[in-house]
């Protein structure tokens, strides 16, 4: 079983609103096709979808994702949802929006974070949008958190050209107050 299966089991309940600063980069976006990798519930994804893009939602836990089905369903979206590990994922195609919020931090292996980073990249279209939001707190361990700055790097020091839109640390402002590095850029070439 996987670990946020039983998490997801405790509370059926979609757990959070989308993202503040996906919603205000979305205002007055064009609508296309979008992938949410580590969907989860699906906060995001149904924010998408209610904009009328057309989502495709990966997450490894199943229960999180027939949950996200369900919600979907009850709202009248059609969303494509995959059960997979975000280390496996494969498409034939490319997005106009790639959503990738507070889950690189759950890759442990450095290699294996960028690796990811790079397969985000080529799954962007020309002037497709990458929107990333991970936790950069000094944990005990170093692999749950992202360091400063690598976001920027791999993406400037990529095989594309990149225009980035924002990339910068904020505090959540919720009662476990830890920095985010909220990243998104412009896939330009």
């Amino acid at each position: 079983m996987v670990l946020f299966d039983r998490w997801y089991r405790s509370d059926a309940s979609l757990k959070d609103d989308p993202d503040d600063e996906l919603v205000n980069l979305l205002k007055g976006e064009r609508v296309g096709k979008a992938l949410d990798l580590g969907c989860g519930q699906g906060r995001n994804t149904l924010y998408l979808a209610s904009l009328g893009y057309e989502v495709v939602a990966i997450d490894k836990s199943r229960v999180a994702i027939l949950q996200l089905m369900e919600h979907g369903k009850v709202l009248g979206f059609n969303i494509e949802c995959e059960t997979c590990s975000l280390l496996d994922f494969q498409f034939g195609e490319q997005f106009d929006l790639i959503v990738f919020s507070y889950v690189l931090h759950f890759i442990l292996q450095r290699p294996e974070q960028i690796s990811i980073l790079y397969k985000i990249m080529d799954y962007t279209k020309t002037n497709g949008i990458v929107f990333i939001k991970v936790p950069l707190t000094e944990m005990m361990f170093e692999s749950l958190c992202l360091k400063k700055g690598l976001l920027n790097r791999v993406f400037t020091h990529s095989n594309y050209d990149w225009e980035i839109i924002e990339d910068y640390v904020k505090l959540t402002g919720d009662k476990k107050d830890f920095e985010v590095n909220v990243f998104i850029a412009r896939k330009v070439g």
